[in-house]
């Protein structure tokens, strides 16, 4: 038998046993592991045959500069990033002697 079909088996006789066990007197030690097995089996049943998650990651391979790089598998010339200059900044505010005092700490 294929493994994918062994499991499923297995899967479904599990699933019948746990329902037996759920008309039986059970130690707290077996109820505790019943409730393991069927939160497991809920789990894997749950996620099985649900849309799979794929993670799609963009490789990027560093090399010379070449005017024949390419974007999106397709050859294109490079274009350098445009430079921005930076925000010219205020003046420095002017502190007098009363505002140094009030934040010299004793």
């Amino acid at each position: 038998m294929e493994k994918h079909k062994v499991l499923d088996q297995l899967l479904m006789e599990l699933h019948r046993f746990l329902l037996i066990l759920d008309k039986e007197t059970l130690s707290g030690n077996a109820t505790i592991q019943k409730g393991l097995l069927s939160d497991l089996l809920r789990s894997y049943s749950s996620s099985n045959g649900a849309d799979e998650e794929y993670i799609y990651m963009n490789k990027v391979i560093v090399t010379d500069d070449r005017s024949d790089a390419l974007v999106n598998g397709k050859a294109a010339k490079y274009v350098p990033v445009p430079k921005k200059s930076l925000p010219d900044l205020p003046p420095p505010r002017a502190v007098s002697d009363y505002q140094l005092d009030c934040m010299r700490v004793d």
